[in-house]
Parts: structure tokens; C-alpha cells; sequence
């Protein structure tokens, strides 16, 4: 099948590159300025491994769900483990996560998504709501702190253009479709001479494949840029989410191989997800303010305020638990820029810091309500950083970035009800010096290769120090290690073509690891290091963009390729020696294929396919997730009808009805590692724009 897929791209490369470069009207490219370390400058000249997702890019395949374009990015997978229920990682970061993220860091905007504690809900984000995603891989802990799997940094939809005229404009979606989904959004965007704002209102529901997996979520979003005068400023941010959202859990392979669509059946001792009303309620409303001041035409400084509150609700099989938490986070950048030179140089200083405070009341689960018998914990984190980075091009073809940053970070436990009663215990992780220093080597516009050398690590999150297996698991210590990179970025045929691609070699110690009591409850161990090394290729090309709508005028096609050798390194845990086995959860080959095409007035179809290859479900590597394929498919029709933008459109996921699981409970008792996806679904929509 691979060979097949590159085999048929070659002959579409060769049979209408040359042909079609010439004979229509050249549109270069997308060129998008990236603000990933600082840049502001187009992806292609920085020296690090950056993916850029648009929103054009996210409405491809589906219109309320990140996930099918965070996994055409190579080294990036998103996993669903039933709907609502995400997990993001980022070079096999995934040991860590079993709900949520961890060791990513996520900013919106200039906001804080990522807490104190170092986790991300990134399920109650709405991708009506961003605007661009920009993907950092490998440690960006040199300007952006804890965290060895990268950094993502989100925007929301601004409404500023150059004319700054008073305009406004309106946005519907409606879509539904296979087993109970419905799926609305209502934005209104308005723009004045000095000040634009965009409020949206979110609305999806689904009765989910599996029994006990229906999901209902609700987002407003507000966000704002102010600019009373051409030297300041002010943009605002408030989120408000209510998701709720059932978790089937996991089947061992017997039950996976007899009826894919059950939840978690009851055992002998322990009653099923169905009698237990297994599932999360995540009540948030997160509130940020920035502010740029400009200095003069050399130096500004950026300072962002983000706070936000959680309530969450977790009944599952054997607990029930409540959490309460509440953040504070500020963000403050010194920028000098000096471009009009021979030598263009670039400083930036800054801090970050971060408190949170956690309520986490856990009680026996007595069919979805609590049994009343509680232990609480209270639980505060701090993590404060502070970071330099230096960029300058010596010479034209030559750019340099060096960074560094100096982390600390702490909790304190204090348990003030239920045995062992204690006094606030505090945890201190020694202070880390994270450096990076990258170079550029562009002799000729079309080509650059770059090389970078960083140093990532990350703290013990709140989850994993006070796991749902109850206690404190005070002697995990923080993982940290050394990434090489070399890459190579290639633009050419009028910037038609474009490729990426990276190898790697990270060197993990203290290795975070997930494990499962025979209860289901999670804990986590320091597992000894991991050797990682990686090749990852992206690559575009469009064959055709004609001005005119007549046939065929736009002809895209996109391939991604990820392949991985990641092995345990001195891992020895319960008297079992892990030495040499792949890394739990990471697949050996991960190939992604998108092909966009338009044409008649109109059409369009977006062909999506995800190829993952086999993984290992344990740390001893004895058993096996199979390799699968997933094809998806949009098309549909874009018209103006009297001053109104109208798109009708389908959707069809998992063409092949393929039986897969996305979303492995890793190292889980009993064998129950599958979480079923959807068999083929289909859905239909319409949005307006006027």
C-alpha cells in the first residue's frame, strides 16, 4: 500500500509539475509569518522544526474536530478515545497522557491554556475559535519553560486589516450526522477604525459508536484587540466551556474481538462503566489580557495576564472525584529588534510564572454518585521562569538563535481530611538551565538546512504526584534530556513545491511512565530513559491554481511521513527488566496523504488518509496494536447567493469501516487496552458567511 501511494505520487509529480507550472497563473504558496520562537518570520527560515496548521487547513476534513489535521503533521498524533476525550503527543510524549495533555506546552495567543500543574484541557477548545495553530516538536524550554514534547502555540481569528473600516460580518454552521452528532456555530465578527472583536457561541452533541459515550459541549468565546494609538495595544480573551462528555473504557482483546461497541463490561468484583455513569464534567471559564507597548522603533515590551477556573466531575469505576482549581499565570517579554542593518539582530528577555491551587475531593463511586466516605487534598503548584534568546544573521545566508532559560518549580500537599492527616508537605525539583542554540545555513533562496541542539524537561504534573490511585507519590522525580536535530527546508518551482524534513536523536532520563492498579486507578513511575530517534518529511505540492473557475483550477497535494525507533534505556521496574523494548503507545511508521482539489464553479473534495503502523500496548511489548488505515472525504460546493457565502457540504469518516482503536489505555490491568473508534459515519452541513 505504501509503495503504492508513492509510487502513484512520483507519476503525478513528473506526468503535471512541468506541464502546469507554466501554463496557468503562478499563486505562490502560503508564506505565513509563524511566531514560533520569536520569529515573526515566514517557517521556512527558521531554524527549528515548525508545522503550521490555518483554519483553512482545519475545515478540510471536518468542521468541529482538530484532530485529522494535528495528525497529518509528522511526529504529531491526536488520539480520541471516545468523543470529547482527547490526547495530544508530540514525539512519543504520549506515556504521560492518558486524558488530556501533558509535556506540551500550549499557549493561546499569548495566554496561558497550559497550567501550574502542567496539564491542558484542549477538548474545550472549539477550532471555530483558532485561527492558526503553529507546532513546535522537540524541547522548546528555552523560551517557553517546562515541557520535552514541544510547545503549540494557537490564535484566535483577528478582524484588523489595513483599511480599518467599520465592517461586520456574520458566521453560521450547522452539520449532522452519524449516531446522534449535531454540530452548530454562530460568530459575529465587528471591526472599527481602532478596535475589533470576534464573539462565537459553540454548540455539539453526540450519542457516540460505543455504549456510555455521549458527549454534549458548549464554548463562548469573546476575544478583542484594542489599538487606542499607533505605540499601544490591548487584546482580551474570555472562554466559557461546559463539557460533559460518557468514558466507555477500555476491552481486552476478547471483548474488542466480540462486540467493539460495549463499554466496560462488569467483572466479578468490580460493576461495569454503564452501572457507574462513567464520565468527565468540565466546567471552565478562562479570562486573558495582553498589552504591547512600543518603546520607540527598536523596543517594546508584552505582558500577558491569564487566569482561569475549573470545576471538574469524574465519576469512574472505582472512585469518584471532584477537583476544584483556580490559576494565575503572567508573562512578560522585553523585545529589541534592530533589521534595517547589515548584521539583523533580535533580543528577547522575559519571565513567566505561574500558581495554581487544586481542591481534589476523592470518594467512593457508588452508581455515579459519591458514597460520602471522602480523602481531600489540597494542592498548590508554582513554576517560575525566566528566558533570554538572541537571534542574528552574521552574514545573509547564515542565521543564528541561541536561547536560554532557568526553571523552578514546586508543589505543596497538604491532606485535610481522611487518613494520613498531614501538614502542608512541600516538593522541590531542583532549578533546570534549559539552553537551545540553532543555525541556519540558507546559500541559495530555495534551500536551508538548519541543525539545532536543546535541552527539554518537565516536572511532574499535579495528576501524576497525586494519581487517581490516591496517595502521594512523592519520589517521582522530573524527566529531562538532550535533543540533536538536523533539517532541511526546500522551496522551489516558484514556491509550487515545498519540503520539510528532520531527523532527530533525544536522549530521555527519568522517564515518566503510566501504570494501572487491578482497580483501573492510574500511578505513574520514573521508568530510566528512553533513546528516541526520528525521521520526520512533510511535503507540498500544488499542481495546479488557475484564476479561473472553469474544470480543474486548484490541484494540492500534501505527504507526511513519521517514522520512529524509540527504545527504553535501564528500565527496570517490579523486577522486570524493559531494557531495549520499543516505547509503549509509539507507532513504528505513522504516513499521512492529502489531496484538495476544485473545480466547476464551485466543487470541491478534500481525499484524507492516515496510515499507523504497529505499536507496542505494554512495556514488555507483548501485545501489539495492528497497523490501520483511514480514509476520509469532503466535498461539497461553495456559492454566493446575494451577499451571502453559502458552503454545503458531506462528510464521511472512515471510508474502509476499518475496526481500530484510537486512544490505547496504556499498561492497563486485565488487558483492556481498547477504546473502539467509529466505524464509517457520515454527516452533512451547511455554514453562511454575510
Amino acid at each position: 500500500m505504501k509503495k503504492y501511494l508513492i509510487t502513484c505520487f512520483i507519476i503525478f509529480f513528473i506526468e503535471h509539475a512541468s506541464a502546469q507550472v507554466g501554463s496557468d497563473s503562478v499563486v505562490e504558496m502560503e508564506n505565513v509569518l509563524v511566531k514560533g520562537f520569536e520569529s515573526n518570520a515566514k517557517v521556512k527560515v527558521i531554524p527549528a522544526s515548525i508545522s503550521v496548521i490555518t483554519k483553512k487547513d482545519f475545515q478540510k476534513v471536518s468542521t468541529y474536530s482538530m484532530l485529522p489535521s494535528m495528525n497529518m503533521i509528522p511526529g504529531v498524533r491526536m488520539e480520541e478515545r471516545s468523543p470529547g476525550s482527547y490526547r495530544l503527543s508530540m514525539r512519543g510524549s504520549l506515556l504521560r497522557s492518558p486524558f488530556g495533555v501533558r509535556n506540551v506546552k500550549i499557549y493561546l495567543n499569548d495566554f496561558m491554556l497550559t497550567d501550574a500543574g502542567g496539564n491542558t484541557y484542549i477538548n474545550l477548545l472549539d477550532i471555530s475559535g483558532i485561527e492558526q495553530a503553529e507546532v513546535i516538536k522537540g524541547p522548546a524550554g528555552s523560551l517557553y519553560g517546562a515541557g520535552t514534547g514541544g510547545a503549540i502555540l494557537l490564535s484566535t481569528p483577528s478582524f484588523m486589516n489595513d483599511q480599518k473600516l467599520d465592517t461586520s460580518a456574520f458566521h453560521i454552521a450547522l452539520s449532522g450526522g452519524s449516531y446522534g452528532a449535531a454540530n452548530e456555530q454562530v460568530s459575529y465578527r465587528f471591526q472599527s477604525k481602532n478596535f475589533s472583536s470576534v464573539l462565537s457561541q459553540v454548540h455539539n452533541q453526540s450519542d457516540g459508536y460505543r455504549q456510555q459515550s455521549r458527549l454534549r459541549k458548549d464554548n463562548i468565546q469573546y476575544a478583542f484587540k484594542s489599538q487606542s494609538n499607533p505605540n499601544i495595544s490591548t487584546e482580551g480573551i474570555v472562554l466559557l466551556s461546559d463539557l460533559y462528555y460518557q468514558t466507555p473504557g477500555g476491552l481486552n482483546p476478547a471483548q474488542f474481538s466480540a462486540n467493539p461497541r460495549q463499554a466496560r463490561p462488569a467483572t466479578q468484583v468490580l460493576p461495569s462503566a454503564i452501572e457507574q455513569h462513567a464520565s468527565v464534567r468540565n466546567r471552565t471559564a478562562l479570562i486573558g489580557l495582553t498589552n504591547t507597548y512600543t518603546l520607540s522603533d527598536r523596543w517594546k515590551t508584552v505582558t500577558s495576564f491569564t487566569t482561569s477556573f475549573t470545576s471538574f466531575i469524574n465519576p469512574f469505576i472505582t472512585q469518584f472525584e471532584k477537583r476544584a482549581e483556580s490559576n494565575l499565570g503572567l508573562r512578560a517579554k522585553l523585545i529589541y529588534e534592530k533589521n534595517n542593518t547589515a548584521v539583523p539582530v533580535q533580543w528577547v528577555t522575559g519571565a513567566e510564572v505561574q500558581r495554581g491551587k487544586y481542591k481534589i475531593d476523592s470518594s467512593g463511586n457508588n452508581k455515579g454518585v459519591t458514597n460520602g466516605i471522602s480523602v481531600v487534598d489540597q494542592v498548590s503548584a508554582k513554576q517560575l521562569f525566566a528566558f533570554s534568546q538572541l537571534s542574528l544573521s552574521p552574514v545573509r545566508f547564515i542565521k543564528i538563535q541561541t536561547g536560554l532559560s532557568v526553571n523552578a518549580y514546586d508543589y505543596q500537599l497538604k491532606r485535610t481530611k481522611g487518613l494520613p492527616m498531614n501538614n502542608m508537605a512541600p516538593i522541590e525539583f531542583n532549578p533546570q538551565v534549559l539552553p537551545r542554540i540553532a543555525l541556519m545555513f540558507d546559500p541559495i533562496s530555495s534551500l536551508g538546512i538548519y541543525v539545532q541542539f536543546n535541552k527539554g524537561y518537565s516536572a511532574p504534573t499535579i495528576a501524576e504526584i497525586r494519581p487517581s490511585a490516591g496517595g502521594f507519590y512523592t519520589g517521582l522525580q522530573a524527566e529531562y534530556g538532550w535533543n540533536k536535530e538536523v533539517g532541511i527546508k526546500l522551496s522551489t518551482l516558484r514556491n509550487r513545491l515545498s519540503w520539510v524534513a528532520s531527523v532527530f536523536d533525544f536522549r530521555l532520563k527519568d522517564a515518566i511512565v503510566r501504570q494501572l492498579n487491578g482497580d483501573g486507578a492510574e500511578y505513574f513511575v520514573n521508568a530510566g530513559g528512553t533513546i528516541q530517534k526520528g525521521f520526520e518529511s512533510h511535503l507540498e505540492l500544488l499542481l495546479i491554481h488557475k484564476s479561473s473557475e472553469r474544470g480543474l483550477h486548484h490541484l494540492k497535494v500534501e505527504q507526511s511521513v513519521t517514522k520512529n525507533n524509540f527504545k527504553f534505556t535501564k528500565y527496570t521496574i517490579a523486577g522486570n527488566n524493559f531494557d531495549g523494548k520499543n516505547l509503549t503507545g509509539v507507532p513504528d511508521e505513522v504516513i499521512g496523504l492529502n489531496i484538495d482539489a476544485a473545480y466547476l464553479y464551485g466543487f470541491y473534495t478534500t481525499l484524507n488518509f492516515n496510515y499507523i503502523g504497529k505499536l507496542p500496548l505494554n512495556d514488555g511489548n507483548t501485545a501489539i496494536a495492528e497497523e490501520y488505515r483511514i480514509w476520509r472525504l469532503k466535498t461539497g460546493l461553495k456559492k454566493q447567493i446575494k451577499h451571502k457565502q453559502f458552503d454545503f457540504f458531506i462528510l464521511v469518516d472512515n471510508i474502509g469501516n476499518e475496526k481500530y482503536s484510537l486512544g490505547n489505555d496504556l499498561n492497563a490491568f486485565g488487558s483492556r487496552y481498547y477504546n473502539c473508534a467509529p466505524g464509517r459515519t457520515v454527516a452533512a452541513g451547511v455554514s453562511i458567511d454575510f
